[in-house]
């Protein structure tokens, strides 16, 4: 017996350095226990001994997959200590592991565990029952109570769940496979329940219409006996989301499984539908409450023969005005309809007026500064494009940051909510030609519908504008008191001259004056006038009578002569004045009120005991002080000498404003003011045997002296 023993020491350590090398790997799974060994045998001697060393020798650290559980197999019946489990798996680490199996260990009991024959080391957490072993491979059997619901928790992770039940059945079925953190559910069968169903099965329903449709189920159940698991067919294609009140839902095809303990529940479901269809009560209700809802996009029609009743009886919270209540009795049915609504667009922020100012240099330089009234409902910013590169922003008269997205000159103006100004300003160039041309300017581009837009632009001198067109109406050069002027130089050419050549030349003469001074014009045609007039009377009248009349001619022609020179003078000086003064002060006063006092005294805040900050100190450099990040001052506009006003009602995107300017410089009237005095000397050369006629009489006159008359 001694000899034996050696020999089992001996081979128990040969064998325990042969199984080092292959630890890592899993034993292959068998489907059948070894049978328990003899206690006074050698082969049970030499076992125990290689547990003493495994458990002995130091062990290795496990992170993950520790232990392996291949099968797991219940049988037997509900009854109480009739239902077994039988456990195969493997440890996979050098050592002792806590091995997970089920719970929860206050719903579930189990005894009599044993471990390949012998009592097992088992134990519970919060998660469930655990063993603790360091069996390369083990079979751990036992049995299994149920305290109050029939469902048991298994951690896993498990490879296959096998059940040969008598009288009772799992309700997710008889094998499964992959399962971790899973419940199953077990079901006494028809046979052995108390009761065929619930006695009390209630079901109200809540329908909500919109962006998709969403439905809440509320169910009650009553039963003398345990209720089990519940299947709630989901007839009208609903998709679950969520269920209160059931542990362990799940969908099986067109089946909702409700697992429930005791004899009442209430459970409340949620989800979507896919559409709105005709509902029917289920067949183990006697009725149902269905509540209608819709938001205000949506407009629900109900049909059917079931009774409307007051919402606020609905076992379900209302959360629409538009709530409607029905009840459906069993055999009876209602049939919504949904009308999906339109919303029609509206307008969150509109531009009130935007006041244009463009000028002009002589280099063709362009100054452009735009003040829009807006009002705002909701847009945060603007995408303003000035058509130009933009120097200057400001909103209520406070400057603000340029800043932009990717393109230079589309610049984001700050909108606030209400009524506010912006102010914007840009520079541009544009190509004057020497003699004539088109010179457009584009209203700069933004998203929001501008009621009303008006522009001023000022030329520089040596540019005459001939046509503005572009806005709600054209404008031209030659206008209605041009065509007076006209005719009156005609009428007075044909009744002062005799001769159809003189006539033509007096009349385009008459003409040129109006263009070239209106006062000239005015003082010829009244000189005129007032000469045929004298002339007249002289003829007609003679002695005291005619001197009279010659005399009172005389006067109202001197009076009219001044009076109509005088207006003329005042009308030029309005309509071709010199604007430098005016845009200076303009711009001056501007400056103050919106940019300059505040920047000015912006600077002087960085001046501390009469010394500038030294950040001020590198701006110096800056090219024609223009500097990056700061924010801007308005730029004065400069001198022009006349300017046009088109303007235009309801600009959008599709209906832009772009005014065009048909113009001549000085190079091109040049010619046409050469002809006129070239007319103008013709005249006088035809007239000269007249002229000199008039001066003789005149000369003769005064060398005759006054005459004496006889009393």
């Amino acid at each position: 017996m001694r000899r034996v023993s050696l020999a089992s020491l001996a081979l128990a350590i040969v064998l325990v350095f042969a199984a080092r090398p292959a630890a890592a790997q899993a034993p292959p799974v068998t489907t059948t226990a070894p049978a328990p060994l003899p206690p006074d045998s050698w082969a049970a001697q030499l076992d125990t001994l290689v547990r003493w060393a495994d458990q002995r020798r130091d062990a290795r650290a496990c992170a993950q997959r520790c232990f392996a559980l291949q099968r797991m197999h219940l049988a037997g019946t509900l009854e109480p200590d009739a239902l077994t489990f039988e456990l195969e798996g493997a440890v996979l680490a050098d050592g002792p592991v806590a091995i997970p199996l089920f719970g929860p260990p206050d719903k579930v009991r189990v005894e009599a565990v044993t471990e390949d024959g012998r009592p097992a080391a088992v134990s519970f957490d919060d998660e469930g029952y655990f063993l603790h072993t360091a069996s390369r491979r083990f079979v751990l059997r036992g049995r299994i109570a149920f305290q109050r619901d029939l469902a048991l928790t298994i951690i896993g992770p498990l490879n296959t769940l096998d059940t040969s039940l008598t009288g009772a059945r799992v309700v997710e079925g008889a094998r499964l496979a992959g399962l971790r953190n899973t419940t199953i559910h077990l079901d006494r069968g028809a046979a052995e329940l108390p009761a065929a169903g619930p006695t009390v099965f209630q079901l109200s329903h809540a329908v909500r219409v919109g962006r998709e449709i969403g439905f809440t189920s509320r169910l009650v159940l009553r039963s003398g006996a345990d209720l089990g698991v519940v299947r709630l067919p989901l007839r009208f294609g609903e998709r679950v989301l969520e269920v209160t009140g059931s542990t362990g839902w799940r969908v099986d095809g067109s089946e909702l499984l409700l697992p429930t303990s005791g004899s009442q529940a209430e459970v409340t479901i949620t989800g979507t539908l896919p559409r709105v269809t005709t509902f029917t009560p289920d067949p183990r209700s006697e009725y149902e409450w269905w509540l209608l809802e819709s938001d205000a996009e949506h407009r629900i029609a109900v049909g059917g023969d079931a009774h409307q009743i007051d919402s606020s009886e609905s076992p379900i919270p209302r959360t629409q005005p538009s709530a409607r209540l029905f009840l459906v009795q069993r055999g009876q049915r209602i049939e919504p309809t949904v009308q999906t609504l339109t919303s029609v667009e509206a307008l969150a922020a509109v531009v009130h007026a935007h006041e244009r100012t463009v000028v002009v240099t002589r280099q063709g330089d362009v100054v452009t500064d735009d003040t829009l009234r807006y009002e705002n409902n909701g847009i945060d910013y603007l995408l303003y494009d000035p058509r130009a590169r933009p120097i200057f922003l400001a909103t209520d008269g406070t400057a603000e940051r340029i800043m932009h997205r990717g393109d230079a000159r589309e610049i984001l103006v700050p909108l606030r909510t209400g009524s506010h100004t912006a102010r914007v300003q840009a520079l541009g160039h544009i190509d004057l030609n020497t003699f004539a041309g088109w010179a457009r300017f584009e209203t700069p581009s933004h998203p929001l519908a501008t009621s009303r837009v008006s522009l001023t632009l000022g030329l520089p001198p040596g540019v005459y504008p001939v046509a503005v067109l572009g806005g709600d109406e054209a404008s031209f050069a030659f206008e209605a008191d041009d065509a007076f002027a006209l005719l009156v130089a005609l009428v007075t050419a044909l009744v002062a001259l005799r001769t159809w050549r003189r006539r033509a030349l007096g009349t385009l003469a008459l003409a040129g004056a109006w263009f070239a001074s209106p006062a000239l014009f005015v003082a010829l045609v009244v000189t005129l006038c007032f000469a045929g007039a004298f002339w007249l009377a002289g003829r007609l009248l003679s002695g005291g009578l005619g001197t009279l009349v010659k005399v009172a001619f005389a006067g109202a022609a001197g009076l009219a002569l001044l009076v109509g020179v005088g207006a003329m003078l005042t009308m030029s000086a309005r309509s071709t004045r010199s604007s430098s003064d005016v845009a200076r002060t303009e711009a001056a006063a501007a400056y103050d009120q919106e940019g300059g006092t505040g920047t000015r005294h912006g600077g002087d805040e960085g001046r501390v005991g009469g010394r500038a900050s030294l950040g001020n100190v590198f701006a110096q450099n800056a090219v024609e002080g223009v500097l990056q990040g700061v924010t801007p001052v308005a730029l004065t506009l400069p001198a022009y000498e006349r300017a046009v006003h088109p303007r235009r009602e309801l600009v959008t995107r599709e209906r832009p404003f772009k005014p065009a300017v048909l113009y001549v410089t000085t190079w091109a009237i040049a010619p046409v003011a050469l002809a006129w005095l070239a007319c103008v000397a013709a005249l006088a050369w035809s007239l000269r045997r007249e002229l000199e006629a008039l001066r003789d009489r005149v000369r003769a006159r005064i060398d005759r002296g006054p005459t004496t008359t006889a009393a």
